[in-house]
């Protein structure tokens, strides 16, 4: 029952991304897209570059850089890329930095999240008596030093459940925003342990 990865992405939060600057040239000239994309789609308001391994998609608010075939090399280039983008950008207004990941884990048994999330079965089961099949997801906010991290599962479905996991950081300045880009590789093993601390045997 060992947590699957299915993608993960870096969300680097700013008022002023400019999504007209992106240009195939620019990405090499500032080595930060090595592959050859496959889909480049520019224009003013959002700019959406993407390879076989990785997109990065960039609005005025926020440039978000994700793989969706992750592996530990993979995962790395991402840190790279975002770093990459930073150099390239440095005197955007950036506020917020987002390490996001989406997992898949087989449960053992099916009521699983109701074991888990129900703290007073018996309420929740007079109140969806008339109901022949409810259930059950959760929400979970919780403190990871430097970020604030949302943990959503949703109601478990086709025998899987899919937690969903974002560490949120503000940051005031480059330095902060560089050092949160490096903590992407342990926010990916901290989401995998906790999935396992939680859903696991």
């Amino acid at each position: 029952m060992e947590p699957t990865l299915n993608h993960a992405n870096i969300v680097l939060v700013a008022l002023n991304h400019n999504p007209a600057i992106v240009s195939k040239e620019w990405l090499d000239q500032n080595d930060i897209l090595k592959e050859e994309p496959i889909n480049f789609s520019p224009s003013q308001n959002r700019s959406l570059v993407e390879t076989s391994n990785y997109s990065i998609d960039i609005v005025r608010q926020r440039v978000t850089i994700a793989t969706r075939n992750p592996d530990k090399d993979k995962l790395d280039n991402l840190k790279t890329i975002a770093s990459q983008y930073v150099k390239a950008l440095p005197n955007l207004s950036y506020s917020a930095v987002g390490l996001n990941s989406n997992w898949t884990i087989l449960p053992t048994h099916s009521d699983l999240l109701k074991k888990i999330f129900v703290v007073d079965p018996e309420k929740v089961k007079k109140t969806f008596q008339d109901k022949m099949n409810y259930d059950i997801g959760g929400i979970v906010f919780y403190q990871h030093n430097p970020f604030r991290v949302q943990l959503i599962i949703p109601p478990q479905q086709n025998n899987q459940i899919v937690p969903d996991f974002n560490y949120h950081s503000d940051i005031t300045n480059l330095e902060q925003l560089r050092e949160r880009i490096t903590y992407f590789t342990s926010a990916i093993k901290h989401a995998c342990d906790t999935i396992r601390k939680l859903l696991g045997d």
